[in-house]
């Protein structure tokens, strides 16, 4: 038989391996290299569900095939017994994957004849698969920062084309290295994680969600659903993908989107502004003021942009104790007893503390718009990296 057809004159690969698995009387499944399943055949009796369902749980931990000159190779695994391996490879002898039936099979010819065929359907469904990524990725670019009309035709398409499932709410997430010192790999790392990301969740549910790479450079992905938050730091926290860290921006239509996304960048943006203050993993809702700040360019700043109160107090005081004792007690609200509670400290060292303040600061400690100012631009200036650090 000739294989060497065009690929749409081919079986699509399922029903080639249901097709061969009743030509041979016994069922069969194709892996692709990285050991995970990709096809298989009905499997009728408790004992082939059985084993199928370990395949699916559990093959992609196990290891490779060892090399040999034999076509077939037969391991043995604890949870499903000896199974046997014909390797599938492209015209150069690459290898793309692997037929995997329950046992030495006894009909090895028929299984061998019928290798060309689904090593080329499994290349040519690898093809489609990354040809639809690379589309996946440049509409979520797409959706979260074209134009008007690029924003719907994208929103469209999405649904249509299947990439995303119809919801009430997307939630957008931006994610990347330092973007105030982006190292020359700030590319790769955004779209590692990217990757990692979408990976987890196409390997472990059925989930749907979409990713891609912005010029800055910043990965975007988007949910049609809220993130779940602690397993988007569970995934950010692998060593290949360090130091990348998260925005997520809130929950709204398909169609406004992109205002996720420009919220998300800007909870990223602040937990890089402020990193001891945040998690890898910052929504836009917890960075609070410092996603307002993050608007402004913060990386350009120096004392005159500041609030006058502060940078009068910034150009006086030098202390970081004195100006983290400040910086507690604007947080507290003014609070005496709090403030010596949060910093460990007694009241009277706090006092002592404070009334060295009051000789910098022009004004009253008790007024409302004083503090007001102090507390904003005190803020400010230690997201812009102004604030003596100890």
């Amino acid at each position: 038989m000739d294989y060497r057809v065009h690929v749409d004159r081919l079986p699509e690969l399922d029903d080639a391996v249901q097709d061969l698995a009743e030509t041979v009387g016994r069922p069969l499944a194709v892996m692709d290299p990285s050991m995970r399943v990709v096809a298989y055949s009905i499997h009728e009796s408790p004992e082939d569900r059985r084993r199928l369902f370990h395949l699916l749980a559990h093959s992609d931990a196990w290891p490779r095939p060892r090399t040999s000159r034999q076509a077939w190779q037969v391991e043995s695994f604890p949870e499903v017994g000896p199974l046997a391996f014909l390797p599938l490879s492209d015209p150069q002898r690459h290898p793309v994957g692997y037929l995997v039936t329950p046992e030495d099979a006894a009909d090895r010819p028929a299984l061998i004849d019928a290798a060309p065929q689904l090593a080329e359907l499994l290349r040519a469904r690898r093809r489609e698969s990354a040809e639809r990524e690379e589309r996946s990725r440049r509409l979520a670019v797409d959706l979260t920062s074209g134009n008007l009309h690029a924003r719907e035709s994208a929103a469209e398409l999405l649904i249509t084309e299947r990439f995303l499932s119809d919801a009430e709410g997307y939630c957008a997430v931006a994610l990347g290295v330092d973007p105030r010192d982006p190292t020359p790999l700030a590319r790769e790392k955004a779209a590692q994680a990217v990757s990692r990301t979408l990976r987890f969740v196409r390997e472990t549910s059925t989930a749907t969600v979409i990713g891609g790479i912005m010029d800055a450079p910043v990965g975007v992905l988007v949910f049609p659903r809220p993130v779940v938050v602690p397993r988007l730091i569970r995934i950010l926290e692998q060593p290949q993908v360090a130091p990348v860290r998260a925005g997520v921006g809130t929950l709204l239509p398909l169609a406004d989107v992109h205002h996720s996304f420009g919220q998300a960048r800007l909870a990223w943006r602040a937990s890089w502004l402020a990193p001891a203050d945040h998690q890898i993993v910052t929504t836009w809702d917890g960075a609070g003021l410092d996603a307002t700040l993050a608007r402004l360019p913060l990386e350009d700043f120096t004392l005159a942009d500041l609030p006058p109160s502060t940078r009068d107090l910034l150009g006086t005081i030098d202390s970081p104790l004195l100006l983290a004792t400040l910086e507690a007690y604007l947080d507290a609200g003014g609070d005496a007893q709090r403030t010596a509670r949060e910093l460990n400290i007694h009241r009277s060292t706090l006092y002592y503390r404070l009334d060295k303040l009051r000789t910098a600061v022009p004004g009253d400690l008790a007024d409302g718009t004083l503090r007001r100012d102090l507390h904003t631009g005190l803020r400010m200036a230690r997201l812009a990296g102004l604030v003596p650090q100890p």
